[in-house]
């Protein structure tokens, strides 16, 4: 697991024993989780991204340094109980309410699909249909999608969850597997990344929208800090801050 903690241990022990100094830019640091393997919104190995650079300038406009944590899908749920972190992004859709959470406004929409190579594309309309197919699929894939993949999933003795998701766009163009499944824009960018590395990537694909798009949200263990997050996160949207972040990830994703 990557871990990008910003000197945070010292940060909180000068804190403690201080006080905030005067000249502090902060008034508190957060910690929040989030997957590790989902660029162009999370890029853990520069810790940034679309969603890092909107919820980091969110919260540090409300007088909050934001660092993070990268972690598996997995393990995402898990690490937010376990460890003393503020939030999380990335959580698969449920009622977090009851364990004390706080869900934020959308930050932003996936929109997941299935990619096959184009000779491998027909006979591809709904779910069902790729019950006989052999798939790879982002980890804890049935707990993100709709309920007719994991139908579809009970019936499919072919399908691997990976982690990594630049591993799916590498196995789809090696003819290592039928199709995937994964958001859109992650699916074009490691795309791009890739296409400098072998003329493989070159190959005509097709991209099956079987799937509705799907908010994603943050998630709070402070009431009061979800209200000022999406406080924020609004003002971004109205002064068009958003989209000069967006646009600039996005770029990268087409």
């Amino acid at each position: 697991m990557i871990r990008c903690v910003f000197s945070y241990v010292f940060g909180f022990l000068l804190l403690a024993g201080h006080g905030f100094a005067a000249d502090q830019p902060f008034s508190r640091q957060l910690e929040l989780i989030t997957s590790s393997s989902i660029a162009p919104y999370v890029i853990a190995e520069e810790n940034r991204g679309l969603v890092v650079d909107i919820i980091r300038e969110a919260l540090s406009e409300r007088e909050y340094a934001v660092n993070f944590i990268y972690t598996t899908n997995r393990r995402l749920f898990a690490e937010l109980r376990n460890q003393r972190v503020d939030g999380a992004f990335n959580l698969p859709p449920g009622n977090y309410s009851e364990g004390g959470y706080y869900l934020s406004d959308p930050v932003v929409y996936y929109q997941n699909v299935v990619v096959t190579l184009s000779d491998q594309a027909d006979g591809i309309i709904k779910v069902d249909d790729l019950k006989d197919k052999r798939l790879v699929v982002f980890q804890n894939a049935h707990l993100y999608l709709p309920p007719e993949y994991a139908k579809m999933a009970a019936q499919n003795p072919h399908i691997e969850e990976v982690v990594d998701q630049q591993a799916q766009v590498q196995m789809l163009f090696l003819k290592r597997t039928d199709a995937i499944i994964l958001d859109k824009r992650i699916f074009h960018y490691y795309l791009n990344k890739l296409h400098s590395t072998s003329p493989i990537y070159e190959a005509p694909y097709t991209v099956h929208p079987l799937f509705n798009s799907a908010p994603r949200y943050a998630i709070f263990k402070s009431a009061k800090l979800r209200d000022l997050f999406n406080q924020r996160l609004q003002e971004l949207k109205d002064n068009g801050r958003y989209e000069v972040i967006a646009d600039n990830y996005l770029k990268l994703a087409q």
